[in-house]
């Protein structure tokens, strides 16, 4: 399993990564104090962060696992907001 750290590179790296999946990103997730969650519609991912309750929310890359790229930034911006970058 991939180390917190070498996630948080991976998906900060420039340019940004084209292949950071679902399963890598719920790994991330993980272990920043987060859980996943139904995003409420169809094909919707969520994950809250329990220490401070924000929510990062989007619908889910289809048909492959790849995040989009305004998926990877808007990430980022949640892991600055909720203290791991």
């Amino acid at each position: 399993m991939p180390k917190k750290e070498a996630l948080l590179e991976r998906l900060c790296r420039r340019p940004a990564p084209r292949n950071f999946t679902t399963k890598e990103l719920d790994t991330l997730l993980g272990k920043c104090g987060c859980l996943k969650f139904p995003g409420g519609r169809g094909s919707g991912i969520g994950y809250v962060h329990e220490l401070t309750k924000r929510i990062l929310q989007f619908d889910g890359p289809h048909p492959g696992h790849e995040l989009y790229q305004y998926q990877i930034k808007k990430t980022i911006q949640f892991l600055k907001d909720i203290g791991e970058l």
